[in-house]
């Protein structure tokens, strides 16, 4: 696995600014927040984590990745306001990792991670907030009692802003009326071949063992795509996750968010899928107790069929049909 020093060493270009501050030296749980361009949104965010009530400490890690609005400096605030709580990281847009040349998050992410002091990893980003004050204290409660579950989400509300063009109101009745249709599907257990289908998780809703998600990056240390969805399936292959019916968190849905990046995001699914479901098959040694055919068929039909992925990127599932003529007979017969 990368370490932090190692990391910093491939990636960082402008050293990172860490804000002065006095957390606690072995709080409970980290929670992670990324935000870039959230002036209207980073305070209700803040406050949605500052309201948590617990019985364990807990800190609160900070990337401003270099805003040109005013988020850089109400974090700034917050973090001499709330010195024993946030960790604030001051980062520049040098060290920005593009994913298939487009600026992303994943820098930011990974520093807050590797900077994690918690047993447990929560998240949300800048522009979504938390509306429950006992999420967090639900969430710790369950995983400890439980260890054979790594993660815990539940429901969220979809909001949108107020005063919105015809354009966002579309698109945020549409990510209403698709969540209802995924929310159908929320479940808990083992639930790989499930989240193999389509991404159940809800990522501001999360707390999980953080061994896992750097399990996870041991593993793919430089992925470049969708990374919570192939954290997700990659969870779901070693532990039990738990879906709880409750809205803890309120999502939101605005022109300048990643909602407007989906049919991107999409195109590549495909590729989340395939290295997901050979890094399975791998781990339970291809055990026909361990497989659901049916999604397997799916899932490798999916690929096959891709038009938004290569033949070259396509080739694990090709060569996998090939040294497995069974499958590649039902698909030939679908």
């Amino acid at each position: 696995m990368l370490t932090k020093k190692e990391f910093l060493e491939r990636y960082q270009k402008v050293p990172v600014v860490e804000y002065p501050s006095n957390t606690a030296e072995r709080p409970l749980v980290t929670v992670g927040i990324v935000t870039y361009q959230h002036e209207m949104y980073i305070r209700q965010c803040l406050e949605g984590v500052l309201m948590q009530q617990t019985n364990f400490d807990f800190e609160i890690l900070i990337g401003e990745d270099a805003s040109s609005d005013k988020t850089r400096e109400i974090c700034i605030e917050y973090a001499e306001k709330f010195p024993d709580k946030i960790k604030l990281f001051l980062h520049a847009r040098e060290n920005n990792i593009l994913t298939y040349g487009k600026p992303s998050a994943h820098f930011n992410y990974r520093y807050n991670l590797y900077s994690a002091k918690g047993k447990y990893w929560a998240t949300c980003d800048g522009d979504d907030y938390w509306i429950d004050p006992h999420k967090l204290q639900k969430q710790v409660d369950f995983l400890e009692a439980n260890e054979d579950y790594g993660l815990i989400y539940s429901d969220k509300k979809i909001i949108g802003n107020e005063d919105v063009d015809e354009k966002e109101a579309l698109l945020l009745e549409d990510v209403r009326r698709n969540y209802e249709l995924v929310k159908e599907k929320f479940k808990s257990g083992a639930i790989f071949w499930d989240l193999l289908e389509c991404n159940l998780i809800n990522t501001l809703t999360v707390c999980l063992r953080k061994d896992l998600l750097l399990g996870y990056f041991e593993k793919y240390h430089t992925e470049e795509f969708c990374y919570d969805y192939r954290e997700w399936l990659y969870i779901a292959i070693f532990a039990k996750i738990k879906y709880v019916d409750e809205q803890w968190a309120a999502s939101r849905v605005h022109g300048a968010g990643l909602s407007n990046s989906n049919s991107y995001i999409d195109r590549r699914l495909p590729l989340v899928k395939q290295v997901s479901l050979f890094n399975y098959l791998t781990e339970v040694n291809n055990n026909p107790d361990k497989i659901n055919t049916e999604m397997l068929l799916r899932t490798l039909d999916e690929i096959v069929k891709s038009t938004s992925i290569s033949d070259e990127e396509k080739e694990p599932t090709l060569s996998f049909l090939k040294r497995n003529p069974k499958y590649l007979d039902q698909l030939t017969k679908a």
